[in-house]
Formats: C-alpha cells, structure tokens, sequence
C-alpha cells in the first residue's frame, strides 16, 4: 500500500522557507540586485518544472525533499559567514533549482494519486505564503541561525512517515547549526588615537566619505563632521569622538573568509575603486603608501615604516 503523502499546506510551508531563504542568503551575501532574484526565480521554476517529469513521483519525493534539504544546507553553510564576497550568484542556480525540485515533484505525485488539482494547487501555494512570510520574520528577529532550523522542521515534518530519509535530512542539515560568536578585534586604543585616528581624519573623513555619520566607519573631528556643538570647528577632538571612531575602526577589522578586513582593503589598490575616491581623487593608490602602513601596523600590532 503507497505510503500517504505529506500535508500540500505543509510542503508548502516548507519549499516557501527554502526559496525564501536562498533568497535571503544570497542577496546578503552577494548581492542584492534584481539579478539575484530572477536568478532564484528562474532557477527554482526549472527545479519544479523538472520534478513535474518524474516518472514515479510518491517514490522520488522523499528523495527530492532530501536533496533540496541537502542543496540547501550547502548553500547556507559555504555562505553562512561570509558578510558579503565579490562573486557570482549564479553559481548557486543548481542549488536553488535542486531545491526547487520537490515543488514539481509533489505536486505530480499528488495529482497521480487522484487529488484535486485545484486543491492542491491551493494549499501548497497558501503554505507557501506562509513559509515565505515565516522566513522573513525568522530572519529579521532571530537571526542567520533560523534560516537553517526552520527548514529543518519543516523537512523532517514532511518526511516523518519515511524515518531514514528524516534521519538522512537531520544529518545532512545539523552540521551547519552552528553560529559562532564573533570577537570583535581590540587593538591598542592609546596608539589609535595617537597614529591612527590622525590617518583616518586626513584621509577618510570628508563630509561625503567617512565624516558622513550615516556611513558604518564615521570618524568625526576637527575640521570635519563634531560630535556635540564644540566652540570652534578645529577645537582638539573629544574624547567621545576619538572612542567613536576607535569602536568603528575595529569593527571593519573583522574579516570575512578570505576577504581581507575592510578597513586595510577597502581604501586600497585591489578594491572596487582601486583606491581613488568617488571623485577620482587618491586614496591609497600604492600599496605602500604611508597612511595604508599605519592602518596595518596597527591592525597586526606591528612596527609602521618609517615614512
């Protein structure tokens, strides 16, 4: 006797956590442009598409869920701490059609096993809302983690009446679980404020550039954007507006994989603006040039050159 299938609400519920999370995981990590999601959307609808070809679908779509768990959890896991890297969503496309799959896939088994169409199509697309909203608010009050948890309940829920496949799926999914805590780096503070807190005030904090307090690095100062309302704009800087800029300059020293921190890459040579300012004007164009070398000496705790 065919074993029943899964809730159409349910696996509804559960591919909306996945697209939703892909998509979610993706623009944060690579980018969020528009290309990103037709990427998702394109990629998702070929998935479907191919699972509506399955020969025996009740019997593949404990197999699809699986692989759209295990895609999933690759995707999540390569990117799950990495802010942003400079590459290529596309590459992701057979993860997200392969999560995509079991969309198709049940839906063709539900209809082979004389369901209603109209019915199906309903619930599974009204779970999918859902799942979708679910993600959303998941992701916005709890964090990475809850982009990985939910689909794994959801996953296992669906499969519940086929226990190897949820052993297989809980098994594939708990390693990428985890969420470590990152530490925020501490460099000296006496030697920022007397090396490199000058640095970033002459070469960084221009009203449009970083002495913009709406931007993450903001380095307030004398003859730049205050903190409070000094007497005079060349006043010496306070102690708040050196703490400040202190707090955020060793915030942009966490590094992301392979990424070097921002605040020793970014002003430099190998960044997007290949170290001139949105005017065209020098930042740090030489690899070597001065500035840049306090900024690193600092961040390794080491001796600057002597200019």
């Amino acid at each position: 006797m065919p074993r029943a299938l899964p809730s159409a609400t349910l696996v509804g519920v559960h591919l909306g956590l996945l697209q939703a999370g892909l998509l979610l995981t993706l623009s944060r990590a690579l980018s969020a442009a528009h290309t990103t999601y037709a990427l998702v959307l394109t990629a998702w609808l070929a998935g479907s598409a191919l699972g509506l070809w399955s020969r025996a679908p009740a019997r593949d779509l404990p197999r699809a869920l699986g692989l759209g768990l295990f895609a999933y959890a690759a995707a999540a896991v390569s990117l799950g701490r990495v802010d942003f890297a400079a590459a290529s969503p596309w590459w992701f496309a057979p993860a997200v059609a392969a999560a995509g799959l079991a969309s198709g896939t049940y839906f063709a088994a539900a209809v082979a096993g004389g369901a209603a169409t109209a019915r199906v199509f309903a619930r599974e697309t009204g779970g999918f809302l859902a799942g979708t909203l679910l993600a959303a608010a998941g992701y916005a009050f709890l964090g990475r983690p809850a982009l990985l948890y939910m689909p794994l309940v959801t996953g296992l829920l669906a499969l519940v009446g086929r226990p190897r496949a949820a052993v297989a799926a809980a098994l594939l999914l708990l390693p990428g679980c985890d969420d470590p805590v990152r530490v925020v780096p501490a460099p000296d503070r006496a030697r920022f404020g007397a090396e490199v807190y000058p640095v970033l005030l002459r070469d960084c904090s221009f009203p449009a550039c970083h002495g913009d307090p709406r931007r993450p690095l903001f380095v307030p100062g004398p003859g730049r954007t205050r903190l409070g309302e000094p007497e005079s704009p060349l006043d010496a800087p306070t102690r708040a507006e050196v703490d400040l800029a202190y707090d955020r300059a060793r915030a942009w020293l966490l590094a992301e994989g392979d990424e070097p921190p921002p605040l020793l890459h970014k002003p430099g040579p190998r960044a997007a603006h290949e170290g001139r300012d949105e005017h065209g004007r020098n930042v740090y164009e030489d690899p070597d040039a001065p500035g840049l070398a306090v900024l690193t000496a600092w961040a390794e705790d080491t001796e600057a050159p002597a200019p």
